[in-house]
């Protein structure tokens, strides 16, 4: 019988080594996984505030329009509207201009802007009477007829 020797066996390295490639591998899909994670919710985030942005802008405008319905249906109008919006959208502030003129990034002759610092939405309206162009930030806002220039406006109240 041939003595073995043991002072050439690697069996011990071998577990060692697999444990460490194996903590590697697992580390290295870890942060694939996260960085991916974190570009798919800053997408989602900045959909939800594209999309919240354009219902608060066709909510706008559909006040816009309405004052411009009584202007017209009125001889000497007088008309205010105070309308409540949310002052963020998705944790964000936002700033909302009217656009007259077909000036970009309006493609209509006139619009509301919507925008973050990020994300922008262009909402297009239409009424008989004169807008004048003017810019407030998020919230509560007021529409009003300024009877001696003939313009619809929006303010802060």
């Amino acid at each position: 019988m041939i003595p073995t020797r043991l002072t050439a066996d690697d069996r011990a390295v071998s577990t060692t080594v697999t444990y460490v490639l194996t903590m590697a591998i697992t580390a290295v899909l870890l942060g694939g996984l996260i960085t991916a994670a974190g570009g798919l919710v800053e997408n989602q985030r900045t959909q939800a505030v594209r999309n919240e942005l354009g219902v608060v802008g066709e909510r706008m405008a559909g006040e816009l329009t309405s004052v411009d319905v009584l202007v017209q249906a009125g001889d000497d109008p007088a008309v205010r509207l105070r309308a409540r919006h949310p002052e963020q959208v998705a944790g964000r502030y936002y700033a909302v201009e009217l656009v007259t003129g077909g000036t970009p990034p309006c493609s209509t002759q006139q619009c509301l802007v919507l925008s973050t610092d990020d994300v922008t939405v262009t909402v297009p309206f239409a009424t008989a009477t004169p807008v004048q162009p003017g810019r407030v930030s998020g919230g509560t806002v007021v529409i009003e007829y300024d009877a001696v220039n003939g313009t619809l406006g929006v303010t802060k109240p």
